[in-house]
């Protein structure tokens, strides 16, 4: 693979929140008082500064070390710890003293839960329970793993009844068996599509620069048009170290603006499309706009 960019371009730069912002230092207290993870350090958000300056993060549970190896991801891929079971209350108390009226829920993957079909969505119902008994009136948006396509375990998110369910799909199919090894495409989307079929608002999300074409990328937007997704989000991939996969292509602006423009001409999707674009950046911007429309 190559990588004929070796220096990330300045709009891929971003700026560290200044050490005095209060917002950003509430965040951070409450998520260390809490015991919890976020998506936006595991993973190293480019958006973390900016998301916690405004008093917000995305809730990593299940503890922060996966069940798989993605070739792209910063997550620790060991094996994972046992379930905390207080973890839901603390959640909902952090949401709580932060004041949010959205809310992201995100977690590892845990293929180990095999017991009744689990693979961590009872801890993501258990999570919605408890947020929803503190604060009733605040929006949830969950961001799970595919679950290994059980339906068992969908139906326990679709009785907990998030207002937005988000799956990642990553990349295109070509290129699952380097990057996703132990995941499926079309798990994926058939999980993407059950969920829609049941009437959720349903979004994902994709990486460009790991070798995709153009024509792959649009053909995978119109293949997301087909199950009716809501919102997507497309952003650059920023390889975590070396040990991770390498960059194939930066993606120029005009290029950004190009795709944004092809998935507003050809389909129905509501597009969240930049460089720095992650799954739950403007997340609750993104689910105003599709609830308006």
């Amino acid at each position: 693979m190559t990588n004929k960019i070796t220096r990330l371009p300045d709009y891929l730069k971003t700026q560290l929140a200044p050490l005095d912002n209060i917002e950003y230092k509430n965040v951070r207290k409450i998520l260390k008082d809490n015991c919890l993870n976020t998506v936006c350090d595991g993973a190293r958000c480019p958006n973390k500064c900016e998301c916690y300056s405004n008093g917000t993060a995305t809730f990593l549970i299940l503890g922060k070390t996966c069940s798989r190896n993605c070739a792209f991801c910063n997550i620790s891929h060991k094996t994972p710890r046992n379930v905390d079971y207080s973890e839901p209350k603390n959640v909902a108390k952090a949401v709580l003293e932060l004041g949010l009226k959205y809310c992201v829920i995100t977690s590892v993957t845990r293929d180990d839960l095999k017991e009744n079909s689990d693979f961590g969505s009872i801890q993501f119902k258990n999570t919605i329970d408890e947020i929803r008994k503190v604060k009733n009136d605040v929006k949830i948006e969950i961001l799970t793993p595919d679950f290994k396509g059980s339906k068992i375990a969908l139906d326990r998110i679709i009785h907990a009844r998030p207002d937005v369910f988000n799956h990642n799909i990553e990349t295109i199919e070509r290129l699952y068996p380097k990057a996703r090894q132990l995941a499926n495409f079309d798990c994926s989307i058939e999980v993407l599509k059950y969920m829609k079929n049941n009437g959720f608002i349903t979004k994902t999300g994709f990486m460009l620069g790991l070798g995709e074409t153009i024509d792959e990328i649009k053909d995978l937007i119109l293949k997301l048009e087909k199950i009716k997704i809501d919102i997507l989000t497309i952003g650059q991939y920023i390889r975590p170290s070396k040990e991770h996969l390498a960059v194939d292509k930066y993606y120029s602006l005009e290029e950004y603006s190009q795709i944004k423009d092809f998935i507003k001409k050809y389909t129905n999707i509501l597009p969240v499309v930049s460089p720095l674009a992650r799954s739950s950046y403007k997340a609750k911007e993104s689910y105003e706009k599709v609830k308006k429309a």
